[in-house]
């Protein structure tokens, strides 16, 4: 409420319904702004293990909330790096449990030029009782997160920000 999130992006959407209410809670405190959302997650590619969730039932019933919504299907690596010069000044990120750490190594990269002095990202996790919370990471994790990556041998010269 007091920070007022008019763009999220969301990394691997665990639960459509949480995400459909963050975005209505985020509409409503938006003070008339439109709030852009932007999923990135496997969709129809999903696990077998993992709650089915095509394209098309995510687009409807986030778009059914007013806000803005963008849904790039794909591992976060290769979406992230494909989305996030269109989503500089990004307010809020969220990565759900849902994204194992070796598809998310090549996305830290991108995640500095997407962010603002503001902007706060959290790391969703399950507890012992099985509930799932968000840790906050912290502006220095990413940094080094993204670092390490833009530093990769196997990736090829260090890449600069645009």
């Amino acid at each position: 409420k007091r920070e007022q999130f008019c763009r999220i992006v969301e990394i691997g959407i665990s639960d459509l319904a949480r995400s459909v209410a963050l975005v209505e809670v985020a509409q409503r405190y938006a003070g008339g702004k439109t709030v852009l959302f932007t999923g990135i997650d496997l969709f129809e590619a999903r696990s077998a293990e993992r709650t089915p969730l095509s394209l098309k039932t995510a687009y409807r019933a986030l778009h059914a909330t007013g806000a803005k919504v963008r849904l790039a299907p794909g591992v976060p690596g290769t979406s992230l790096a494909a989305a996030a010069n269109a989503h500089q000044n990004t307010d809020l990120v969220l990565v759900s449990t849902s994204v194992p750490d070796s598809e998310l190594e090549p996305a830290w990269f991108y995640v500095p030029r997407m962010l603002h002095a503001r902007s706060e990202v959290f790391r969703e996790t399950v507890g012992a009782d099985e509930e799932p919370t968000f840790i906050r990471v912290a502006a220095s994790e990413i940094a080094e997160r993204a670092g390490k990556e833009a530093a990769t041998p196997s990736r090829g010269p260090r890449r600069r920000a645009a």
